[in-house]
Parts: structure tokens; C-alpha cells; sequence
């Protein structure tokens, strides 16, 4: 698999609100999602819209791209961050073809130097 691991554009975000509100009952539950908990697609939406218009320092969230061929086949998401101290990472993949076949295992370390390098992360 040649994949690319990268931040990810605000025209992708639309993908994350896509994959949990598309997502079956069963797979939010292996997730820990609770479903009565997500936000409303156009609300989420315009929670990205306004991070991104926010620099680095203040966002609370930042999230990765993970593509082959051009098409966004996971990501990851970084929340309750503090700025140059620390973050809480989450990794999805949203083509469930890919599941089980070590994507994640490939993305990743890739996404975690991203987030020390965007986020002045330290160890």
C-alpha cells in the first residue's frame, strides 16, 4: 500500500461527520459511540469550519488525512489538546476494505510525528 498521511483539509472534515452519522448501529457500539451523542451533520460541520479558522495554538482539535490513490481511506483525530504539552489521539478507518490489514499499523507513526511537529508535542 502506497499511502499518503497528511493533514487533513477542511474540505475532508466532511468525511469524519459522514463516517459516524453513515455508520450501522453495531459499529458506533464497537466504537464506543453513543449515537444519541453525536452531534447534528450541519452543527459538526460548522465546528470544523470555525477550528479551522482558528491558528494551531487555539484549535481543539487537528486531524490527519490517510489516503491511497488520492481517496481518503482513514484518519485521525487529536482532541483535548493543550498546546505543546499533550493530546488525545483517535484512529478510524472509514474503508472498511482496508480493516484488519495493518492501515493503521502503517498511519499511525506517520500521524504521530505529524501531531509532535504541528502540536510542539514532547515527549
Amino acid at each position: 500500500m502506497d499511502i499518503v498521511v497528511r493533514p487533513m483539509a477542511l474540505a475532508e472534515t466532511g468525511t469524519i461527520v459522514e463516517y459516524f452519522h453513515s455508520a450501522t448501529p453495531e459499529h458506533l457500539e464497537m466504537l464506543g459511540v453513543d449515537p444519541t451523542r453525536l452531534p447534528a451533520a450541519a452543527v459538526w460541520r460548522e465546528r470544523y469550519e470555525r477550528e479551522y479558522t482558528l491558528p494551531i495554538e487555539r484549535r481543539t482539535v487537528f486531524m490527519v488525512s490517510w489516503l491511497e490513490g488520492g481517496r481518503l481511506i482513514g484518519f485521525s483525530t487529536t482532541d483535548k489538546i493543550v498546546f505543546a504539552e499533550r493530546a488525545n489521539m483517535h484512529l478510524h478507518v472509514v474503508a472498511s476494505e482496508y480493516r484488519n490489514r495493518g492501515l493503521g499499523a502503517q498511519c499511525v507513526p506517520r500521524s504521530v510525528e505529524i501531531y509532535f511537529d504541528v502540536l510542539k508535542l514532547k515527549l
